[in-house]
């Protein structure tokens, strides 16, 4: 698949507009819509779950996300940089889980074009995407986002897309619009410059430089705990390959790795290159995805260990704190975050030093409140919305701490970027202080416990609720790492996970599948 352009637009624009200064700023529209779904939750996002994190529209773009490092927070800086006319359109942003409701959906496309019409007329478009979201009755709503897009500001105005490293890249994607990057880290640690990249590109177009964009789909999947750009593997020589392409005619390489728990048709990874020339744009694709391919085995190879063996072996260091990762109930990946398996294991072992862990109970969080600080509860907590894999477990313990929590991550991923926790409790057990909120979050960040008195730094065990982005949060302060082999909706298990609607063959659903670009 591959798109060609080359753009004057912004002379066209101008010798357009009756009246107008001929050197007037290009006028930039920039918007956010991001959630990354996952098929086997049975649950749907609403416009609560974009409140949660956040939901902003004109200035209140600007104000929440300058200075952050996210893709729009790159995007305003070559903007200043350029003293581009910066048109803010809405920054709506959801943590992961089912997909979008029909009304969630509608409500937010619909906000987004009738400000984007509002605003025309407009000479470039910069758009923040994630690339693997799902709504009700849409498999690619990214897609149908950005067709409609470029059906409303026509086909001279060019739009440039940042993308999450795992997007599932369609057609559809690369044929509504001039230019793509995704991520080039997991754990996700550069999304300004993938704004910057973005933006960037955009420059060319405005200038009238014609860009190539070519893309190759493989029918492959991944288990996500594999994805580590700066460990010694197979992703990463697919990663630094990708770097290593973008010199000469080259402007922009891209692999999408996709999130492997979308049961839809057009799952599987991508590669993606824009260039000055069509034909090397369609050489280097070609070459990153015959080199993705033969990884396949290798990056399929995931290395878990059960909680009850993960606990003791951390146990057994003499310094903590040890990460335990309860990847299966990946908060990022989808999952609910109230798998209680890893709790239970915890209080089998009752375990002589502290260790921390979270739980997304409202339920719990409300009537640990109500008892009040320095009270008993004892209750059955977790597994309420996820029924198939978890069973509730019965927790005894004092009600250590009760008030609502926010966090604002550190550390090197969506730093300044601020998370609201809700109705938050600490209950201790033991050894064991277990945080319940009444809202899903990341777990990924110390930035979740010290929000609540908890020290990670002090803590023996650790768990949280993901499969990469955790090692951007706890980079310098964990002394080891355990991927928890646990029962979830966001499993590295795929092959038992229960695809019904994928293209086949997959790999590796398909182990013994033929492919060549």
């Amino acid at each position: 698949m591959s798109r060609r352009h080359g753009s004057n637009q912004l002379k066209q624009s101008v010798d357009g507009l009756e009246g107008e200064v001929l050197h007037r700023p290009p006028r930039i529209a920039i918007a956010e819509l991001k959630q990354e779904s996952n098929s086997f939750v049975p649950t749907q996002t609403t416009l609560d779950q974009f409140r949660d994190f956040h939901l902003w529209y004109g200035a209140d773009l600007i104000a929440g996300l300058r200075d952050t490092n996210t893709e729009v927070g790159g995007f305003l800086d070559r903007a200043a940089e350029q003293g581009w006319e910066v048109v803010p359109l809405l920054a709506a942003f959801a943590i992961s889980g089912g997909p979008l409701t029909t009304e969630c959906f509608t409500t937010l496309r619909n906000d987004l074009l009738a400000r984007l019409a509002a605003a025309m007329p407009l000479d470039g478009v910069l758009l923040a995407l994630h690339g693997a979201m799902l709504a009700d009755e849409h498999d690619d709503p990214d897609g149908a986002i950005l067709e409609q897009v470029r059906a409303l500001v026509g086909p001279k105005v060019p739009i440039a897309v940042s993308l999450d490293l795992h997007a599932n890249l369609t057609p559809r994607m690369v044929a509504a619009v001039d230019a793509i990057v995704g991520f080039r880290t997991c754990p996700h640690i550069d999304q300004r410059e993938t704004g910057q990249r973005a933006a960037n590109l955009l420059m060319r177009l405005l200038n009238g430089e014609p860009l190539a964009m070519h893309m190759v789909k493989l029918p492959m999947i991944t288990p996500a705990s594999l994805h580590i750009h700066d460990q010694e593997g197979p992703y990463k020589r697919l990663l630094d390959a990708a770097r290593a392409l973008e010199q000469g005619s080259v402007l922009a390489t891209s692999i999408f790795t996709v999130q492997p728990w979308l049961d839809i048709p057009e799952l599987g990874y991508a590669t993606l290159v824009v260039a000055e020339q069509a034909a090397v744009a369609v050489q280097s694709t070609e070459e990153l995805a015959r080199m993705a391919w033969s990884e396949r085995h290798a990056l399929a190879a995931a290395e878990l260990v059960p909680p009850t063996e993960a606990i003791q072996r951390a146990l057994a260091q003499p310094h903590g704190p040890i990460v335990l990762s309860d990847l299966a109930d990946g908060t990022g990946a989808g999952s609910p975050g109230d798998a209680t398996a890893v709790l239970a294991a915890l209080l089998e072992a009752k375990p002589d030093r502290p260790a921390l862990i979270w739980i997304y109970d409202p339920e719990v969080a409300a009537a640990a409140a109500a008892i009040g600080v320095g009270g008993t509860i004892d209750t059955l907590i977790g597994a309420k919305r996820d029924t198939i894999y978890n069973q509730p477990v019965r927790f005894v313990g004092k009600v250590e701490l009760a008030r609502s929590a926010s966090y604002t991550f550190g550390g090197q991923g969506y730093t300044g970027i601020q998370m609201d926790m809700g109705l938050s409790v600490v209950l201790r057990h033991g050894q064991i202080q277990l945080l319940v909120t009444s809202k899903s979050v990341m777990t990924v960040d110390p930035a979740l416990f010290r929000a609540v008195g908890l020290e990670p730094g002090k803590a023996q065990i650790v768990v949280v609720k993901s499969h990469i982005q955790f090692r951007a949060g706890y980079s310098g302060l964990a002394r080891g790492i355990i991927m928890l082999d646990s029962p979830g909706m966001s499993s590295d298990h795929l092959v038992a996970l229960g695809f019904r609607r994928v293209d086949r063959p997959l790999f590796p659903l398909d182990p013994d599948v033929v492919w060549s670009v």
